[in-house]
Parts: C-alpha cells; structure tokens; sequence
C-alpha cells in the first residue's frame, strides 16, 4: 500500500503539537515574532510530513514566502520535525 494515499491516517494532534512546540522554542531563543515564526514553521512541518526534503522547502520560501530565509533555520526545523514525530503515516522520514 503506497502511505501516500489520501485515505492514509493523518496524525495532526501529533504534528500541530511539533508546529507549536517548534515555533515557542525558536522564537523564545531568537528574540522574532512568535506569530511569524509559527507561520514558516507550519508551513515547513506540512512539507517535511509530506516528504520534501530541506533544499526544497528553502528553495519554495524563498521564492515564495519568505525571500532570504535561512537554510539552517529550515533544515533545523525538519531535522527536529523528524526526530519528534519519527515516521508519520503519509510522509516524515524517510
């Protein structure tokens, strides 16, 4: 069974409890809005939960969402996304 299916079960009390434990931890320790913060970071789980890798998730918000956003900012939040929710049915690791 392909676990990208539509049907597929989606953990979202799992990966909405990562956006928010994700946005408080780096907004408390970089000093930037919470809000803002909290805005990249859901967008960036949601890739990463549907298998984009870092480079890719960058290359959208920056063309996109968020001119010049930090490479490391996201590769930490995937790294971190994927360490926390280890695999997610329809995406996450892998």
């Amino acid at each position: 069974m392909n676990p990208n299916q539509p049907f597929m079960p989606v953990e979202t009390f799992r990966i909405t409890t990562v956006i928010e434990q994700l946005a408080r931890e780096f907004a408390a320790h970089s000093g930037e809005s919470r809000r803002l913060v909290a805005m990249l970071v859901e967008i960036i789980v949601w890739r990463t939960v549907n298998g984009q890798p870092a480079e890719q998730i960058t290359a959208f918000l920056d063309a996109h969402i968020s001119p010049g956003v930090r490479g490391d900012f996201v590769t930490w939040v995937v790294s971190e996304t994927t360490r926390r929710l280890g695999s997610v049915p329809g995406g996450g690791a892998r």
